[in-house]
């Protein structure tokens, strides 16, 4: 209990003086930029600026960047329990234009470069800190498909479940493709669901595994 509490009160204080840092240097700007700590993982800090570059900029290239605070907050925490995992293992470096090429993505929201600069600003981020957050998450990107590509093949019969379930995916022109005409695609989607509950499995065990604070 008492270590729990001395690493909250260090928490807040490193949170204090990355709001003092920010309203320091941001003064000329016409709207100061309040940070605050929303989460640690392991004693690694989660801001609330990068739970609004990923609302208001859709910067994650792991899972959604939509959902209430709460939840993006847990992809974060998510987030940060991966990249964990990637630094123990070799993952090659993403290559220098699949990190413009995703910026270049981002940027095709917004109307010019200008306002697209105004808008990770106002969110607290840096350009080095966006491109390092853009090369994290391709990295995870890479570990998981690396990791995480093999499941059971899956029968004809669930094959014809999934499609028979899910035949509103599976449309073309406005017909309904039926289950021969979609088998290719109804398979890839069974496995990448199939995929993607191992992953969460995953990660639901790297979740016993260290210390996690929520800051209210």
């Amino acid at each position: 209990m008492l270590g729990a509490a001395r690493h909250l009160r260090q928490v807040y204080q490193r949170a204090f003086c990355v709001l003092i840092f920010l309203v320091l240097t941001t003064g000329s700007a016409k709207q100061d930029i309040i940070d605050k700590v929303v989460a640690t993982v392991d004693r690694q800090i989660i801001m609330l600026s990068d739970v609004r570059a990923v609302t208001e900029l859709g910067v994650l290239v792991m899972g959604s960047n939509e959902g209430s605070e709460t939840q993006v907050i847990s992809r974060l925490v998510n987030r940060v329990l991966i990249l964990v995992e990637v630094d123990r293992f070799l993952v090659s470096e993403p290559l220098q234009p699949e990190i413009q090429r995703r910026i270049d993505e981002l940027k095709e929201h917004h109307s010019t470069v200008k306002s697209f600069e105004t808008a990770w600003k106002s969110v607290g981020m840096t350009e080095e800190r966006l491109y390092r957050l853009i090369r994290n998450d391709l990295r995870i990107d890479s570990y998981l498909r690396q990791r995480f590509t093999s499941t059971a093949e899956p029968t004809n019969a669930e094959l014809l479940q999934y499609h028979k379930e899910n035949q509103v995916l599976y449309v073309h022109n406005g017909s309904r493709l039926p289950f021969n005409d979609a088998r290719e695609l109804v398979r890839d989607d069974l496995l990448e669901e199939r995929r993607q509950v191992i992953i969460q499995n995953w990660i639901a065990r790297l979740h016993e595994s260290v210390e996690i604070v929520y800051v209210p």
